[in-house]
Protein backbone atom coordinates (compact mmCIF):
# COMPACT_ATOMS: atom_id res chain seq x y z
CA UNK A 1 0.00 0.00 0.00
CA UNK A 2 1.41 3.82 -0.81
CA UNK A 3 2.47 5.53 2.27
CA UNK A 4 0.60 8.87 2.61
CA UNK A 5 1.47 11.37 4.48
CA UNK A 6 -0.97 14.73 5.40
CA UNK A 7 1.24 17.75 6.37
CA UNK A 8 -0.35 20.88 8.71
CA UNK A 9 0.82 23.80 8.74
CA UNK A 10 -0.75 25.32 12.19
CA UNK A 11 -1.02 28.86 13.03
CA UNK A 12 -3.48 30.64 15.68
CA UNK A 13 -6.46 27.91 14.51
CA UNK A 14 -6.81 26.53 17.97
CA UNK A 15 -10.81 26.72 17.28
CA UNK A 16 -10.27 25.17 13.88
CA UNK A 17 -7.33 22.01 14.34
CA UNK A 18 -8.78 19.70 15.95
CA UNK A 19 -11.98 19.46 13.67
CA UNK A 20 -9.39 19.58 10.54
CA UNK A 21 -7.24 16.29 12.40
CA UNK A 22 -10.61 14.51 12.86
CA UNK A 23 -11.09 15.07 9.17
CA UNK A 24 -8.33 13.53 8.32
CA UNK A 25 -8.95 10.45 10.83
CA UNK A 26 -12.59 9.73 9.58
CA UNK A 27 -11.07 9.03 5.83
CA UNK A 28 -12.04 6.27 4.22
CA UNK A 29 -8.63 5.48 3.34
CA UNK A 30 -6.62 7.05 6.39
CA UNK A 31 -3.06 8.82 6.10
CA UNK A 32 -0.20 6.65 7.46
CA UNK A 33 1.06 9.81 8.91
CA UNK A 34 0.10 13.19 10.18
CA UNK A 35 2.81 16.19 10.46
CA UNK A 36 1.42 19.32 12.14
CA UNK A 37 4.01 22.28 12.70
CA UNK A 38 2.93 24.77 14.58
CA UNK A 39 4.51 27.76 12.99
CA UNK A 40 4.73 30.47 15.97
CA UNK A 41 1.18 30.36 17.13
CA UNK A 42 0.14 32.89 20.18
CA UNK A 43 -2.84 30.97 20.91
CA UNK A 44 -3.21 27.71 22.42
CA UNK A 45 -3.55 26.24 19.10
CA UNK A 46 -0.72 23.34 19.75
CA UNK A 47 -2.69 22.15 22.84
CA UNK A 48 -5.62 22.02 20.95
CA UNK A 49 -4.14 19.79 18.56
CA UNK A 50 -2.66 17.40 21.45
CA UNK A 51 -6.29 17.15 22.03
CA UNK A 52 -6.76 15.07 19.55
CA UNK A 53 -4.54 12.07 20.55
CA UNK A 54 -3.48 9.56 17.52
CA UNK A 55 -0.21 7.77 17.14
CA UNK A 56 -0.17 8.85 13.51
CA UNK A 57 -0.14 12.31 14.55
CA UNK A 58 3.32 13.91 14.95
CA UNK A 59 3.56 17.59 16.29
CA UNK A 60 6.13 19.74 16.00
CA UNK A 61 6.52 23.63 17.17
CA UNK A 62 8.72 26.52 15.75
CA UNK A 63 9.43 29.91 15.74
CA UNK A 64 6.91 31.83 13.06
CA UNK A 65 8.89 31.50 9.74
CA UNK A 66 5.88 31.85 7.58
CA UNK A 67 3.80 29.15 5.47
CA UNK A 68 6.39 28.18 2.76
CA UNK A 69 8.76 27.63 5.27
CA UNK A 70 6.62 25.17 7.24
CA UNK A 71 5.53 23.64 4.45
CA UNK A 72 8.97 23.00 3.04
CA UNK A 73 10.11 21.80 6.46
CA UNK A 74 6.67 19.01 6.49
CA UNK A 75 7.85 17.71 3.27
CA UNK A 76 11.33 17.28 4.10
CA UNK A 77 10.21 14.93 6.92
CA UNK A 78 8.11 13.02 4.76
CA UNK A 79 11.19 11.69 3.65
CA UNK A 80 9.15 7.58 3.58
CA UNK A 81 5.98 8.80 1.95
CA UNK A 82 4.75 8.06 -1.28
CA UNK A 83 1.88 10.44 -1.72
CA UNK A 84 1.65 13.72 0.26
CA UNK A 85 -1.51 15.81 0.50
CA UNK A 86 -1.59 19.17 2.68
CA UNK A 87 -4.51 20.29 4.95
CA UNK A 88 -4.52 24.19 6.48
CA UNK A 89 -5.45 23.66 10.20
CA UNK A 90 -8.70 25.41 9.20
CA UNK A 91 -9.54 23.66 6.22
CA UNK A 92 -11.63 19.97 6.31
CA UNK A 93 -11.24 17.20 4.08
CA UNK A 94 -14.28 15.13 2.95
CA UNK A 95 -14.24 11.83 4.47
CA UNK A 96 -13.52 10.21 0.63
CA UNK A 97 -11.16 12.45 -0.53
CA UNK A 98 -7.38 10.60 0.08
CA UNK A 99 -9.18 7.63 -1.65
CA UNK A 100 -10.50 9.46 -4.62
CA UNK A 101 -7.23 11.27 -4.63
CA UNK A 102 -5.41 8.08 -4.39
CA UNK A 103 -7.73 6.26 -7.14
CA UNK A 104 -7.22 8.94 -10.06
CA UNK A 105 -3.88 9.31 -9.72
CA UNK A 106 -3.51 5.46 -10.03
CA UNK A 107 -6.07 5.71 -13.13
CA UNK A 108 -3.81 9.14 -14.59
CA UNK A 109 0.18 7.70 -13.75
CA UNK A 110 1.28 10.50 -15.98
CA UNK A 111 -0.02 12.90 -13.71
CA UNK A 112 1.60 14.05 -10.19
CA UNK A 113 -0.79 16.20 -8.52
CA UNK A 114 -4.61 16.03 -7.85
CA UNK A 115 -6.52 19.21 -6.92
CA UNK A 116 -10.65 18.68 -6.38
CA UNK A 117 -13.71 21.27 -6.54
CA UNK A 118 -14.29 22.50 -2.90
CA UNK A 119 -17.28 23.56 -0.94
CA UNK A 120 -16.94 27.00 1.39
CA UNK A 121 -17.86 26.98 5.12
CA UNK A 122 -18.38 29.63 7.90
CA UNK A 123 -16.31 29.85 10.70
CA UNK A 124 -18.44 28.07 12.60
CA UNK A 125 -18.18 24.58 9.86
CA UNK A 126 -21.61 25.60 8.12
CA UNK A 127 -21.97 25.43 4.41
CA UNK A 128 -22.06 28.84 2.88
CA UNK A 129 -25.27 28.98 0.94
CA UNK A 130 -25.67 29.67 -2.78
CA UNK A 131 -26.33 33.38 -2.41
CA UNK A 132 -23.14 34.15 -0.24
CA UNK A 133 -20.84 36.40 -2.56
CA UNK A 134 -18.04 34.49 -2.29
CA UNK A 135 -19.82 31.03 -3.19
CA UNK A 136 -21.45 32.59 -6.10
CA UNK A 137 -17.15 34.09 -7.04
CA UNK A 138 -16.35 30.36 -6.84
CA UNK A 139 -19.28 29.26 -9.05
CA UNK A 140 -18.58 31.64 -11.65
CA UNK A 141 -14.84 30.28 -11.74
CA UNK A 142 -15.74 26.87 -12.30
CA UNK A 143 -18.57 27.81 -14.82
CA UNK A 144 -16.31 29.76 -16.94
CA UNK A 145 -14.18 26.89 -17.15
CA UNK A 146 -12.20 27.07 -21.04
CA UNK A 147 -10.42 24.16 -22.40
CA UNK A 148 -7.44 24.46 -21.44
CA UNK A 149 -6.23 24.38 -17.43
CA UNK A 150 -3.45 26.88 -18.41
CA UNK A 151 -6.12 29.59 -19.73
CA UNK A 152 -8.54 28.72 -16.75
CA UNK A 153 -5.70 29.51 -13.76
CA UNK A 154 -5.76 33.18 -16.13
CA UNK A 155 -8.71 34.02 -15.54
CA UNK A 156 -8.53 33.05 -11.31
CA UNK A 157 -6.79 30.38 -9.27
CA UNK A 158 -9.56 27.51 -9.27
CA UNK A 159 -7.47 25.50 -6.56
CA UNK A 160 -7.89 28.00 -4.35
CA UNK A 161 -5.79 26.66 -1.58
CA UNK A 162 -2.78 24.69 -0.67
CA UNK A 163 -5.54 22.49 0.76
CA UNK A 164 -6.73 21.48 -2.32
CA UNK A 165 -3.18 19.88 -3.27
CA UNK A 166 -2.64 16.22 -3.03
CA UNK A 167 0.00 14.62 -5.03
CA UNK A 168 3.55 12.32 -5.73
CA UNK A 169 5.65 12.76 -3.00
CA UNK A 170 8.48 13.02 -5.82
CA UNK A 171 7.00 16.14 -7.60
CA UNK A 172 6.51 17.37 -3.80
CA UNK A 173 9.95 17.48 -2.84
CA UNK A 174 11.23 18.69 -6.43
CA UNK A 175 8.87 21.95 -6.29
CA UNK A 176 9.40 23.16 -2.86
CA UNK A 177 7.14 26.29 -2.41
CA UNK A 178 8.38 29.60 -2.99
CA UNK A 179 8.83 32.53 -0.32
CA UNK A 180 5.68 34.29 -1.29
CA UNK A 181 2.95 35.35 1.65
CA UNK A 182 -0.17 35.16 -0.51
CA UNK A 183 0.54 33.19 -4.13
CA UNK A 184 2.37 30.04 -2.87
CA UNK A 185 -0.04 27.33 -3.58
CA UNK A 186 -0.88 29.76 -6.80
CA UNK A 187 2.90 29.34 -7.83
CA UNK A 188 2.89 25.74 -7.30
CA UNK A 189 -0.31 24.89 -8.75
CA UNK A 190 0.17 26.87 -12.06
CA UNK A 191 3.74 25.19 -12.28
CA UNK A 192 2.22 21.97 -12.34
CA UNK A 193 -0.57 22.82 -15.51
CA UNK A 194 2.55 24.37 -17.03
CA UNK A 195 4.35 20.65 -16.48
CA UNK A 196 1.24 18.96 -17.85
CA UNK A 197 0.76 17.49 -14.65
CA UNK A 198 -2.02 18.63 -12.74
CA UNK A 199 -4.85 16.15 -12.65
CA UNK A 200 -8.64 17.52 -11.90
CA UNK A 201 -11.24 15.66 -9.56
CA UNK A 202 -14.80 17.41 -10.53
CA UNK A 203 -16.20 16.27 -7.09
CA UNK A 204 -16.41 18.58 -3.76
CA UNK A 205 -13.26 16.92 -1.63
CA UNK A 206 -12.54 19.78 0.33
CA UNK A 207 -14.01 22.06 2.67
CA UNK A 208 -12.47 25.63 2.62
CA UNK A 209 -13.23 27.80 5.71
CA UNK A 210 -13.53 31.18 4.88
CA UNK A 211 -13.29 33.40 8.05
CA UNK A 212 -11.66 37.09 8.85
CA UNK A 213 -7.88 36.15 9.55
CA UNK A 214 -7.64 34.33 6.26
CA UNK A 215 -4.24 35.53 5.21
CA UNK A 216 -5.35 36.95 1.85
CA UNK A 217 -6.64 39.22 3.72
CA UNK A 218 -4.02 40.63 5.56
CA UNK A 219 -1.52 43.50 4.84
CA UNK A 220 -2.09 46.78 2.70
CA UNK A 221 -4.08 46.63 -0.63
CA UNK A 222 -0.45 47.13 -3.04
CA UNK A 223 1.18 44.03 -1.00
CA UNK A 224 -1.36 41.26 -2.85
CA UNK A 225 -0.83 42.88 -6.69
CA UNK A 226 2.70 43.62 -6.18
CA UNK A 227 3.20 39.50 -4.70
CA UNK A 228 1.64 38.33 -8.01
CA UNK A 229 3.51 40.65 -10.57
CA UNK A 230 7.08 38.95 -8.43
CA UNK A 231 5.48 35.55 -8.75
CA UNK A 232 4.95 36.01 -12.81
CA UNK A 233 8.55 37.06 -12.83
CA UNK A 234 9.46 34.34 -10.90
CA UNK A 235 7.66 32.13 -13.18
CA UNK A 236 9.37 33.09 -16.47
CA UNK A 237 12.55 33.24 -14.92
CA UNK A 238 11.76 29.43 -14.14
CA UNK A 239 10.23 28.19 -17.59
CA UNK A 240 12.88 30.00 -19.68
CA UNK A 241 15.53 27.09 -19.47
CA UNK A 242 12.66 24.71 -21.24
CA UNK A 243 10.84 27.28 -23.21
CA UNK A 244 13.42 27.26 -26.46
CA UNK A 245 13.38 22.97 -26.15
CA UNK A 246 9.51 22.55 -25.78
CA UNK A 247 6.86 23.89 -27.71
CA UNK A 248 4.25 22.37 -25.73
CA UNK A 249 5.27 24.31 -22.82
CA UNK A 250 5.44 27.28 -24.89
CA UNK A 251 1.87 26.97 -25.84
CA UNK A 252 1.01 26.52 -22.10
CA UNK A 253 2.57 29.57 -21.02
CA UNK A 254 1.22 31.56 -23.87
CA UNK A 255 -2.29 29.93 -23.35
CA UNK A 256 -1.84 31.45 -20.17
CA UNK A 257 -0.66 34.80 -20.28
CA UNK A 258 -2.85 35.14 -23.37
CA UNK A 259 -6.04 34.84 -20.58
CA UNK A 260 -4.35 36.35 -17.72
CA UNK A 261 -3.83 39.75 -19.20
CA UNK A 262 -7.77 40.15 -19.44
CA UNK A 263 -8.35 38.03 -16.45
CA UNK A 264 -7.01 37.87 -13.46
CA UNK A 265 -7.89 40.16 -10.88
CA UNK A 266 -4.68 40.74 -9.12
CA UNK A 267 -2.83 41.07 -11.90
CA UNK A 268 -1.58 44.63 -13.02
CA UNK A 269 -0.19 44.05 -16.87
CA UNK A 270 0.76 47.86 -16.97
CA UNK A 271 3.72 47.66 -14.44
CA UNK A 272 4.03 43.97 -15.38
CA UNK A 273 4.83 45.55 -19.18
CA UNK A 274 7.10 48.03 -17.49
CA UNK A 275 9.20 45.87 -15.96
CA UNK A 276 9.47 44.25 -19.00
CA UNK A 277 10.50 46.87 -21.06
CA UNK A 278 13.12 47.97 -18.38
CA UNK A 279 14.86 45.02 -19.21
CA UNK A 280 15.56 45.55 -23.24
CA UNK A 281 15.52 49.28 -22.22
CA UNK A 282 19.36 49.18 -22.25
CA UNK A 283 20.10 47.33 -25.91
CA UNK A 284 21.33 49.44 -28.94
CA UNK A 285 19.81 48.60 -32.18
CA UNK A 286 22.28 46.05 -33.49
CA UNK A 287 22.12 44.05 -29.46
CA UNK A 288 17.95 44.04 -30.38
CA UNK A 289 18.32 43.07 -34.15
CA UNK A 290 21.21 40.48 -33.35
CA UNK A 291 18.36 38.95 -30.16
CA UNK A 292 15.83 38.66 -32.50
CA UNK A 293 17.97 37.09 -35.28
CA UNK A 294 18.87 34.02 -32.69
CA UNK A 295 15.45 32.25 -33.21
CA UNK A 296 15.85 29.74 -35.51
CA UNK A 297 12.65 28.59 -37.37
CA UNK A 298 13.45 24.88 -37.27
CA UNK A 299 13.02 25.64 -33.30
CA UNK A 300 10.30 27.95 -33.31
CA UNK A 301 7.64 27.26 -36.02
CA UNK A 302 5.42 29.67 -34.74
CA UNK A 303 7.48 31.70 -36.19
CA UNK A 304 5.86 30.62 -39.35
CA UNK A 305 2.57 29.60 -38.38
CA UNK A 306 -0.55 31.53 -39.27
CA UNK A 307 -1.76 33.17 -35.95
CA UNK A 308 -4.94 34.85 -37.33
CA UNK A 309 -7.29 32.71 -35.53
CA UNK A 310 -8.14 35.13 -33.37
CA UNK A 311 -8.53 38.00 -35.52
CA UNK A 312 -10.67 35.78 -37.80
CA UNK A 313 -13.20 35.16 -34.54
CA UNK A 314 -13.49 38.96 -33.65
CA UNK A 315 -14.39 39.16 -37.83
CA UNK A 316 -16.58 36.03 -37.46
CA UNK A 317 -18.67 37.50 -34.52
CA UNK A 318 -19.14 41.24 -35.36
CA UNK A 319 -19.88 40.13 -38.83
CA UNK A 320 -22.72 37.52 -37.25
CA UNK A 321 -24.02 40.25 -34.30
CA UNK A 322 -24.43 42.40 -37.44
CA UNK A 323 -26.63 40.29 -39.74
CA UNK A 324 -28.66 39.25 -36.31
CA UNK A 325 -29.20 43.20 -35.53
CA UNK A 326 -30.47 42.90 -39.60
CA UNK A 327 -32.29 39.82 -39.23
CA UNK A 328 -34.62 41.61 -36.04
CA UNK A 329 -35.06 44.67 -38.12
CA UNK A 330 -36.53 43.07 -41.67
CA UNK A 331 -40.09 43.56 -42.22
CA UNK A 332 -39.61 41.06 -45.08
CA UNK A 333 -38.03 37.82 -43.06
CA UNK A 334 -40.92 39.31 -40.43
CA UNK A 335 -43.65 38.39 -42.77
CA UNK A 336 -41.79 34.84 -43.47
CA UNK A 337 -41.78 33.83 -40.00
CA UNK A 338 -45.58 34.14 -39.73
CA UNK A 339 -45.75 32.20 -43.24
CA UNK A 340 -43.19 29.36 -41.94
CA UNK A 341 -41.01 30.68 -44.97
CA UNK A 342 -38.23 31.89 -43.35
CA UNK A 343 -35.26 30.45 -42.22
CA UNK A 344 -33.97 29.55 -38.74
CA UNK A 345 -30.90 31.71 -37.63
CA UNK A 346 -30.65 29.85 -34.17
CA UNK A 347 -27.26 27.90 -34.10
CA UNK A 348 -25.50 26.08 -31.17
CA UNK A 349 -21.99 26.12 -33.71
CA UNK A 350 -19.55 26.73 -30.78
CA UNK A 351 -17.03 29.06 -32.60
CA UNK A 352 -17.94 32.30 -33.95
CA UNK A 353 -16.58 30.89 -37.25
CA UNK A 354 -18.88 28.27 -37.19
CA UNK A 355 -22.06 30.01 -36.48
CA UNK A 356 -21.07 32.46 -39.88
CA UNK A 357 -20.64 29.69 -41.65
CA UNK A 358 -24.45 28.45 -40.41
CA UNK A 359 -25.38 31.49 -41.06
CA UNK A 360 -24.47 31.55 -44.70
CA UNK A 361 -26.02 28.06 -45.42
CA UNK A 362 -29.37 28.92 -43.57
CA UNK A 363 -29.68 31.58 -46.45
CA UNK A 364 -28.06 30.13 -49.09
CA UNK A 365 -30.53 27.40 -48.75
CA UNK A 366 -33.81 29.18 -48.20
CA UNK A 367 -35.73 30.33 -51.29
CA UNK A 368 -37.43 32.92 -48.89
CA UNK A 369 -34.29 35.02 -48.27
CA UNK A 370 -32.95 35.06 -51.87
CA UNK A 371 -35.97 36.50 -53.25
CA UNK A 372 -35.86 39.34 -50.89
CA UNK A 373 -32.78 39.70 -51.82
CA UNK A 374 -33.81 39.74 -55.22
CA UNK A 375 -36.52 42.42 -54.71
CA UNK A 376 -34.43 44.52 -52.48
CA UNK A 377 -35.80 43.97 -49.35
CA UNK A 378 -32.84 42.60 -47.54
CA UNK A 379 -29.60 44.32 -47.76
CA UNK A 380 -25.95 42.73 -48.82
CA UNK A 381 -25.15 40.33 -46.14
CA UNK A 382 -22.62 41.66 -44.04
CA UNK A 383 -20.24 39.07 -44.76
CA UNK A 384 -19.82 40.21 -48.37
Amino acid sequence: MPQVTIIIPLFNHERYIPDALRSLLSQSHPPDRIIVIDDGSSDRSLDAARSVPDSRITLLSQQNAGAHNTLNRGLSLAADADFIGILNSDDLYEPARIESCLRALDQNPSAAVAATRLRMIDESGVLLPPSDPRVRWLTSVWRARPPSLPAWLGIANFTKTTSNLFGRASYFRAHAFRPYRYVHDYFFALTAVLDAQLLLIDEELLRYRAHTSNTIKSGPPEKLPLEVLRMHIDLLRAFSPVLAADPDTRERLADYFRSLSLNYADFRFEPFLHLAASQFAHLSDSQTESLCQSLDPAQFPELLAAKSHALREDLAQAASDHFLECVASSRWLALGRLLGLSPSFITDSPTAQSRLAALKKACSSSPWYRVGRRLGFIYSDPWE
